[in-house]
């Protein structure tokens, strides 16, 4: 079943407002991941020299739901401009082209929303999203490295790693399994420089540093809110940049920010899906080991909230597990028939699989030595 992904970046002050506003419109499943965000602290004087890349951050939650194309754009445009999502700092809305290929009865993928079509929004279409793997601490570097290139805002959630890790040997007791995952939206023109500069400074080429991916976005609108200042000047810089991006319709006339030229000659992994499996909480950790035993790299596995609408229209929340996996795509049918053969998606680990394309990942990978 192909379905939109519709995922909103908010304040987690907002956040239950904007619980209520879907219950309202009919929305019968989303969910809920914890986040914090992260803006460039700048401060007047000479302090602001010696102190250019102090970060601060701020709790978000990201709300993610599954509807028909059908509902796609006049559900996105009556969000952005509830939330005031074009002004800078406000936070970030985009879909994505999803396909779920099996789903346990307990969930809801197929949602009536309650909302007349009016006027849409002019959304961005040119955008991809990076995701960076890294281990827990050390994502505020990563997201340094977008914000001082003015990119866009990114989200960093939590997770634990698996199957990679087991493989390196002695290098793994140096290497903790709780990870950060941080998730940048921005335009698909500048995404490879972002990639590179992510391997480069972020040192993904080095053992045991890191991951990181390229997906596809169908549309959105992203925080540009970069940094933060004392200034008196009437609109922020963000907010003139928001402007034009406003004006030309993209984010594609900024690409030369962040041109960047690598003389190195990366070996990018190619041919790739992301596989998400959501699972009762515990459950993570033995699925993915039936996934990684018919070719399933690795995994992480992320904690996140599936608020359901009861039969009397109360809201029921459960703790889920998401389970993150990028696999080579001719790997995909041999993994799904894995965890088909556990029962997850009919007995009590009640499992949902969906999957995204990507376009490209990078991370270590020993030199093999011929002999």
């Amino acid at each position: 079943m192909k379905l939109i992904k519709i995922n909103i970046i908010l304040n987690k002050e907002l956040s239950p407002a904007l619980v209520d506003d879907l219950h309202a419109l009919g929305v019968k499943q989303f969910y809920v991941q914890v986040a914090r965000t992260s803006i460039l602290e700048k401060t007047n004087g000479i302090s602001n020299f010696f102190n250019r890349s102090s970060l601060s951050t701020y709790p978000v939650e990201i709300i993610s739901l599954f509807v028909d194309e059908k509902h796609e754009d006049s559900l996105m445009s009556y969000l952005t401009r509830k939330y005031d999502l074009k002004t800078p700092g406000k936070g970030s809305i985009y879909s994505q082209e999803i396909t779920i290929t099996h789903a346990h009865p307990d969930y809801i993928t197929e949602q009536d929303i309650n909302l007349k079509i009016g006027q849409g929004e002019n959304f961005f279409h040119q955008l991809m999203g990076i995701v960076c793997i890294v281990q827990r601490g050390e994502g505020d570097k990563i997201n340094k490295i977008a914000l001082n290139y003015g990119a866009s805002v990114p989200a960093t959630t939590y997770g634990e790693g698996s199957g990679v890790r087991d493989k390196l040997g002695l290098l793994r007791i140096t290497i903790p399994p709780e990870k950060e995952l941080t998730n940048l939206t921005i335009s698909k023109h500048d995404a490879e420089a972002m990639m590179e500069m992510y391997i480069t400074q972020g040192k993904l080429d080095e053992p045991g540093r890191g991951f990181a991916y390229l997906y596809p976005i169908k549309q959105g609108l992203v925080n540009t809110k970069i940094s933060r200042n004392n200034s008196s000047q009437a609109a922020s810089v963000e907010q003139m940049i928001s402007a034009i991006d406003s004006i030309k319709g993209g984010m594609e006339w900024r690409k030369s920010r962040l041109e960047h030229d690598s003389n190195k000659r990366r070996e990018f992994l190619t041919e790739l899906t992301e596989m998400d499996l959501i699972c009762e909480e515990g459950r993570g950790a033995a699925l993915t080991e039936a996934a990684m035993s018919s070719g399933a790299p690795g995994a992480t596995i992320c904690k996140i909230r599936s608020v359901k609408l009861g039969q009397d229209l109360e809201m029921i929340r459960f703790i889920r597990e998401i389970c993150k996996m990028i696999v080579p795509t001719d790997k995909v049918e041999g993994i799904t028939n894995a965890l088909k053969k556990t029962g997850c998606f009919e007995g009590e680990d009640k499992a949902m699989l969906c999957t995204v394309p990507v376009q490209k990942a990078f991370t270590y990978r020993a030199k093999v030595i011929k002999g």
